[in-house]
């Protein structure tokens, strides 16, 4: 990663997420991306110096309901347990503020209750840096998991 980009998410963690880590976290980034499992909308996953662990994703076009949230929020979780990182955020992107944020954060609340380190956040697209490409509202998962029908 250059040291552009580096900055960017640097400035993207710690200004916008509000994200206090000493300066040498920052030293290692990693960013993955992770593709649309049924349910749950593709994902771009940053790794801050094997500490901190940041999933953003775009909202699906049908925000209530299907479980995605909590689905989101279980697999950062776990992931974050899994590889021993201090914390867990997850990041819901998206041009314009969403309505349906109150109702996301408390589902959100609820998958987490009792995890202080475990945080969601809202921001706008243009809020995060460049080097963090979100797939195309386009190319979201269906708000019903593909089935093939048994024959």
């Amino acid at each position: 990663m250059t040291g552009a980009n580096r900055g960017g998410i640097e400035h993207f963690v710690r200004g916008t997420l509000g994200c206090g880590c000493p300066d040498e976290v920052f030293q290692s980034i990693a960013i993955s991306h992770l593709p649309a499992v049924a349910g749950r909308p593709p994902v771009v996953q940053l790794l801050v110096g094997s500490r901190l662990l940041i999933h953003v994703v775009a909202p699906p076009a049908e925000i209530p309901g299907n479980g995605w949230i909590e689905q989101l929020a279980a697999n950062g979780r776990a992931a974050r347990d899994r590889h021993g990182y201090n914390r867990f955020r997850l990041v819901i992107a998206s041009a314009t503020p969403l309505a349906a944020a109150r109702e996301l954060t408390a589902r959100f609340s609820r998958a987490v209750l009792g995890d202080e380190k475990a945080h969601l956040h809202f921001v706008c697209n243009d809020r995060l840096p460049a080097s963090l490409e979100l797939p195309a509202p386009a190319a979201q998962v269906p708000s019903e998991p593909l089935r093939a029908d048994a024959k």
